[in-house]
């Protein structure tokens, strides 16, 4: 608990010392291509108001790291992705993987959205996912700390710990999170199954009822010509087996299962697509193409990937650096620019 804590206090320091290092940048005349010449008047100066949480991802500053670019003479930049609304870069693969999963089928409003995750992917998942009618049921190993679940269900979505095993085991959190999205589908088959059976079968009985219904009424018509009076129409009332503001249960979406969609962030390509598409082009944009170098650290790689790509394809000779942590130690990888 108190390395968690220790983990915390020095997150919480790091974002106050980065917002501190924007107001600065934010508000002094700098010689950068992607600084201001003028300082903005009061009007100008606001943030662009978003519609919607989906609208508030991305967009992030970048952020002179005054320490580092005072000590090597270079200008380094950071990219505030903690300013989303999930608090960090991972909002964005949220939205992209969510949107294709919607737009290909494999997800449909109102489904689940399943994922293995005991770090910022849950938390994105969990606070994107109902911005697109969807729910979210997060698998953790039950090692991780309990702030993290109560985030996550303070967002809304289910948690579900686990006992930590190998990533071979059956039982390991991630793929629990894949069966859960399975169960999920085979339920929602199962009600719609259930459903046509039920229809067809009212469907029959009203075939029935109404077929001796339109007799009667068409035996009443020529009765009532025969005695020279109004012709009564034989058109049938419409059935309103499913009208909203009628009190059928059935009528209710939220008893229906709308099946699962697992995320699969280590696997799907929308993870790199995500910064492909739109950090790395936010990036270049926003350093006006001023840019001779990239460092990320690395988890499911989607970032350093996508925009590496994305850079790559602007300019051949951007160095790219990627740092990731194995074996107690973090080991730093360069890579050499195209020739």
């Amino acid at each position: 608990m108190a390395a968690a804590t220790a983990a915390g206090a020095a997150a919480a320091a790091a974002a106050v010392s980065l917002i501190t290092c924007y107001l600065l940048f934010h508000n002094s005349i700098l010689k950068f291509p992607w600084a201001r010449t003028a300082r903005p008047s009061c009007a100008s100066g606001r943030r662009t108001r978003r519609r919607g949480l989906v609208e508030a991802i991305g967009n992030t500053p970048l952020v002179r790291i005054n320490s580092l670019s005072d000590a090597t003479g270079c200008e380094i930049l950071g990219k505030a992705e903690f300013l989303n609304p999930g608090g960090s870069v991972k909002d964005r693969v949220a939205v992209k993987i969510i949107e294709e999963a919607l737009e290909s089928g494999d997800l449909i409003c109102g489904g689940t959205v399943t994922e293995g995750s005991a770090g910022s992917t849950a938390i994105s998942l969990a606070t994107v996912a109902p911005a697109y009618g969807c729910r979210c049921h997060v698998v953790i190993p039950d090692d991780a700390a309990i702030e993290k679940s109560q985030i996550i269900e303070a967002l809304g979505a289910t948690v579900e710990r686990v006992r930590p095993v190998s990533i071979t085991h059956r039982d390991h959190f991630v793929n629990i999170a894949r069966r859960r999205a399975l169960e999920a589908n085979k339920l929602a088959a199962k009600q719609r199954e259930s459903n046509e059976t039920q229809t067809n079968g009212l469907d029959h009985i009203n075939s029935k009822m109404m077929d001796d219904k339109l007799a009667t009424m068409q035996s009443e018509s020529k009765k009532t010509q025969n005695n020279d009076q109004t012709h009564v129409s034989t058109k049938m009332p419409h059935n309103s087996k499913c009208d909203p503001s009628s009190d059928s249960k059935g009528c209710d979406p939220s008893s229906d299962s709308k099946g699962g969609f697992f995320a699969d962030q280590f696997e799907n390509m929308a993870n790199y697509r995500a910064h492909y598409e739109w950090t790395g082009p936010e990036i270049w944009e926003q350093t006006k193409g001023s840019l001779h170098a990239f460092v990320a650290a690395a988890g499911t790689g989607g970032t350093i990937a996508g925009v590496s790509r994305y850079l790559k394809v602007r300019c051949l000779f951007i160095y790219l650096f990627v740092i990731y942590f194995l074996s107690g130690k973090y080991i730093f990888i360069t890579m050499i620019p195209h020739s």
